[in-house]
């Protein structure tokens, strides 16, 4: 038998402003006082990729239109292995992976300390120069919130925690929660028993997050009693309210219908009825409840 051969697959990268090492333009963009637009792809099984590589990322004119405000990285993943086949591309799944991608093609917006601002998944219907005119607003929309911030910094006390709050609640919900990290340690020093409410509150969402990240790989492995814990866990530890208790409970319901948990399906589905009987969450666990009795 043969030795196995060692393939190294050829992928030709976006030609033009495009850069395929991320750290390289991070570097770029802070040495230039530029924010970093970073894409992911997946070239060889991806339509869409394709469509969007061909349509707007290659052309000179979208290129043009923003490299005054952004470093263009593009990173293409190899969502396909073959054995025996090295990829020069693996590095990029390894990045994709630190970013928490899980669809293609997903663009991240990125500032000068390099925490995204925006996350965005698929593509627009529009071509170079709208997507440009896209991309620049949403650039313009995070100097407003960097200047918005700064002008927060001229206050005092609880309007200053004020200040600080309408920005964060601007942001995108898909931005990194390192962005407003400063921020938020120095709201608890202005705001120490939260009484603005926005705290507990953040705290809980961006919990949230983490809590949908851990149980949709738990969820591939039929854990449902370990999805039952965290979600009792997260619950226990952010006392989440209205719609977003509803959100969590629903994955615990989720998980106890699929381990045919009859008895303890029919008790959270009460409990999502009834912190909010009438919103979309309580109605839908009503009926839910209607299936589960005997």
């Amino acid at each position: 038998m043969r030795p196995l051969a060692l393939i190294f697959a050829m992928v030709l990268p976006l030609s033009g402003a495009w850069l395929g090492d991320l750290e390289a333009g991070k570097k770029l963009a802070a040495g230039e006082n530029k924010d970093v637009y970073l894409i992911f792809t997946a070239l060889k099984v991806s339509g869409a990729c394709m469509q969007l590589e061909r349509r707007v990322l290659s052309q000179e004119s979208f290129q043009s239109a923003v490299e005054e405000k952004f470093v263009l990285v593009h990173l293409d993943v190899p969502l396909e292995q073959t054995p025996g086949v090295v990829d020069p591309l693996t590095p990029n799944r390894l990045t994709a992976n630190q970013y928490r991608i899980e669809s293609y093609p997903t663009a991240l917006y990125l500032n000068r300390e390099g925490h995204s601002y925006l996350s965005e998944t698929g593509a627009l219907a529009s071509g170079p120069e709208g997507y440009a005119a896209h991309l620049l607003e949403k650039a313009g929309e995070q100097v407003s919130r960097d200047q918005a911030l700064e002008e927060a910094g001229q206050k005092e006390g609880l309007e200053r925690a004020k200040a600080i709050v309408a920005v964060i609640e601007s942001a995108p919900t898909s931005a990194s929660p390192k962005l407003y990290e400063k921020q938020l340690k120095e709201l608890s020093r202005l705001d120490p028993k939260d009484s603005l409410g926005f705290q507990g509150k953040y705290q809980a969402e961006a919990g949230f997050r983490e809590l949908e990240v851990a149980l949709r790989e738990i969820f591939h492995k039929n854990s449902y009693e370990e999805v039952v814990k965290l979600v009792d866990r997260y619950v226990a530890r952010h006392q989440p309210n209205g719609e977003l208790l509803q959100k969590a409970l629903f994955r615990k319901l989720a998980a106890q219908r699929h381990g045919k948990m009859t008895d303890e399906a029919i008790e959270t589905a009460g409990e999502i009825i009834e912190t909010e009987p009438e919103s979309p969450h309580g109605r839908f666990a009503s009926q839910i409840l209607e299936s589960l009795k005997p």
